[in-house]
C-alpha cells in the first residue's frame, strides 16, 4: 500500500513539474537557450520535494564516517565485567533532517569506570515522508537511515573479542534499572 502511495504522489509531483517548467517556458523568449533553460528548469524542479534527504543524507553518511569507531583501550578493558550505562538519545543539531544520536556506554560493574564506548545514529525521512507517513517508522526514502560502527557489541558474545564479560545492568532495590 505505501508503493502505491508512492507513486500516487510521484505521479502528482511529476505534473506539477510539468505543468511548471511549461507555465515559464511560455514567458520565455523564442530563442535558441528556451529549450535548453526548460530542460534545465524540469532537471531542477522534479528532485525538489527530496532534496532535503539528498543533502541530509550527505550529512548522515558523513556523521557516521566520523563516528564508526569503538572506543576501547584493549590492555584496560581485559577481564573487566561490564554493563550498558542506559543513556538518553541525543538530537543532531545542524542537519537537514531529524537526526538522534544514541552513546552506548559500557561501564565496568564494580567502579562505573567507562570501559567501551560508540556511537549509533538514527535519521528520520525529510519532510515529504514525515508530512505524508508514507514510509514505515518515518525513515528514508534515499538511504539508509542507521548507522553503528562495524562490529559493535550488540551482544554479549560480542564482548568476547575485547576480553570483556558482559552482565545486565544491576537492579535497584526499587525495581529500576540502576
Amino acid at each position: 500500500m505505501t508503493g502505491i502511495l508512492l507513486l500516487f504522489v510521484a505521479g502528482i509531483w511529476l505534473g506539477i513539474v510539468i505543468f511548471l517548467t511549461k507555465a515559464i517556458a511560455k514567458k520565455l523568449p523564442e530563442k535558441w537557450w528556451k529549450v535548453p533553460l526548460s530542460i534545465l528548469l524540469f532537471l531542477a524542479l522534479l528532485p525538489l520535494p527530496l532534496m532535503d534527504e539528498i543533502v541530509g543524507g550527505r550529512q548522515f553518511a558523513n556523521l557516521c564516517k566520523e563516528n564508526a569507531t569503538i572506543q576501547v583501550d584493549r590492555e584496560k578493558a581485559r577481564g573487566r565485567t561490564v554493563y550498558l550505562n542506559s543513556l538518553p538519545q541525543l538530537v543532531v543539531r545542524g542537519t537537514w533532517i531529524p537526526v538522534k544520536e544514541q552513546l552506548w556506554q559500557f561501564v565496568d560493574a564494580t567502579t562505573k569506570e567507562p570501559i567501551l564506548s560508540y556511537k549509533s545514529f538514527h535519521a528520520s525521512g525529510g519532510m515529504l515522508i514525515r508530512m505524508l507517513g508514507i514510509s514505515e517508522g518515518g525513515m528514508p526514502l534515499t538511504f539508509k537511515g542507521f548507522c553503528e560502527p562495524q562490529n559493535s557489541p550488540a551482544s554479549a558474545p560480542a564482548f568476547k573479542e575485547f576480553g570483556i564479560n558482559y552482565i545486565e545492568p544491576p537492579i535497584a532495590n526499587n525495581g529500576e534499572k540502576k
